[in-house]
């Protein structure tokens, strides 16, 4: 009866994941076969063995010893990787943003977020605005700080948003919701593009 228990219980978990993960618009989408054949042109793609490798010779080999103890490490947790409490957050007013013009300047939302001005262009860079940087509350721990140093609502037009990558730190479902209507231009690693024509 445990037995039967356990499996009905891992059956369920297992179901749920996968409604979710096919249902949940977080995930964004697939390229296309097209898009696939056409990432195929590219000079970095190795099409022997169908997949991209770096231009330049980069070993990712971890000795025995460096898994070990970067396993002990992720385990035992880093107690001084987390801040013990929300960092300040230095408040904008929207109308020095939208008014500049002459200044270059980097204002820091936390993490990887970074909106750049430059001369008179508004470039943001990987914005995760969200809460949470995972496809689901649960599933991750919170933002370092409460709130943002302005607000998306309040954010001039943006020109340009630059996503380095799909990672959920990096690339939020929610602010990209929030900030496609006022963006100018998405400037996306190849594949990327999927998430966005899904969204």
């Amino acid at each position: 009866m445990l037995v039967l228990s356990i499996l009905s219980t891992i059956m369920v978990i297992a179901i749920v994941g996968v409604i979710f993960v096919n249902w949940s618009k977080e995930f964004g989408g697939n390229p296309s076969e097209q898009k696939i054949a056409a990432y195929s042109e590219a000079e970095n793609y190795n099409a022997k063995d169908k997949k991209f490798e770096n231009l330049i010779p980069t070993s990712m080999d971890m000795s025995f010893n460096s898994v070990v103890s970067t396993m002990i490490e992720f385990i035992k947790g880093n107690p001084k990787g987390r801040p013990t409490k929300a960092l300040p957050i230095i408040k904008i007013d929207s109308l020095q943003v939208v008014e500049n013009t002459a200044k270059t300047r980097l204002i820091w939302f936390g993490h990887s977020a970074f909106l750049l001005q430059l001369e008179g262009k508004n470039i943001l860079l990987d914005p995760m605005f969200g809460d949470v940087p995972a496809p689901h509350p649960l599933l991750g721990g919170k933002r370092y700080s409460k709130e943002l140093p302005i607000e998306i609502e309040k954010l001039p037009t943006i020109d340009a948003i630059i996503i380095s990558h799909d990672h959920y730190d990096h690339l939020d479902y929610g602010t990209i919701e929030k900030l496609k209507s006022r963006t100018m231009a998405f400037y996306v690693p190849l594949g990327v593009s999927a998430h966005f024509e899904a969204w």
